[in-house]
């Protein structure tokens, strides 16, 4: 029995399948990366680069980017929504700040580390080799909901292991098999 977060899975079934060679950035990590591309992006973030240094913004904003990845949300994306906002000046500048950090951070990482994000991607692709988890039985607990790259790897654990349960939290005068719950 192993109790294990999707971050600890991934690190498991990274080093069994020998897929664990390269250098996970960290939420500091990320930080410091998002401080130096926005250092050197200076000006052309006007918005977001003049409050880079104010206290629990970088957080912000690294929350921000991680969310990004978790939901898959890409460059064209932004640009959707950057098109979408354009009406609406302070929130526009924010989206094109967002956009151009985001796609700097992105290219200043690559081929050099990984964000936790991405090592979900990489699991999804590590689960049909592993034997740790081929027929084993795993079950959820605690989860309030999952994100897009959450539920890939649930996918691909439902192919592999012998049965998934997931164990839901409802109140005492709610009924289980109704179909619907009520408020």
């Amino acid at each position: 029995i192993d109790v294990l977060s999707f971050g600890r899975l991934s690190h498991r079934v990274l080093e069994e399948t020998s897929r664990s060679s390269f250098s996970v950035l960290d939420d500091v990590g990320k930080s410091l990366v998002l401080r130096r591309v926005a250092d050197i992006l200076g000006d052309r973030l006007p918005v977001i680069g003049a409050n880079m240094h104010k206290p629990g913004y970088i957080d912000e904003v690294k929350s921000t980017i991680s969310e990004f990845m978790q939901y898959g949300i890409d460059d064209e994306s932004l640009g959707i929504i950057e098109k979408k906002c354009s009406s609406k000046a302070a929130l526009n500048s924010k989206i094109k700040d967002l956009r151009l950090l985001y796609s700097e951070f992105l290219s200043y990482i690559r081929g050099k580390f990984r964000t936790t994000e991405e090592t979900l991607d990489i699991l999804c692709k590590a689960v049909p080799q592993s034997s740790l988890l081929k027929d084993c039985v795993i079950v959820f607990d605690g989860f309030t909901g999952f994100t897009p790259i959450q539920y890939r790897v649930i996918k691909e654990l439902l192919r592999v292991s012998k049965e998934v349960c997931v164990s839901l939290t409802i109140g005492p005068k709610e009924n289980p098999y109704s179909g619907s719950f009520d408020d």
